[in-house]
């Protein structure tokens, strides 16, 4: 049974295997964010624009990196669901909070077309 968490709705595991699959589907997320972020539509026109594209796309590849690192020691038991609890509600709150600012640059980009 999942619960909601009391910051910004992220919930609260009961079980590895659903955290396990909530971080595989935020990865999967981020695939498809970077490929957003790539985009003729999303193309930089003003050097801010560029400046918060990059500053993107390298916090989507960090954010990636460390769900890869969390779901492999999970899946490779060398790190146990109880000791990860907090860094997985950390990656899905900072997986929330990036998808907010790529949909806000997404949405400054179009309107600079």
């Amino acid at each position: 049974m999942t619960a909601i968490g009391p910051i910004s709705g992220v919930p609260r595991y009961s079980s590895s295997n659903n955290a396990l699959l909530r971080l595989e589907r935020n990865n999967r997320s981020l695939l498809s964010l970077e490929e957003k972020l790539k985009s003729y539509v999303c193309e930089p026109k003003t050097r801010s624009l560029y400046e918060k594209m990059e500053s993107l796309k390298n916090g989507l590849a960090n954010l990636k990196s460390s769900n890869l690192e969390i779901i492999t020691a999970l899946k490779d038991h060398t790190l146990f669901f109880e000791d990860a609890k907090e860094s997985i509600r950390e990656q899905l709150e900072k997986y929330k909070a990036l998808e907010l600012k790529v949909l806000e640059y997404i949405g400054m980009a179009k309107l600079h077309c």
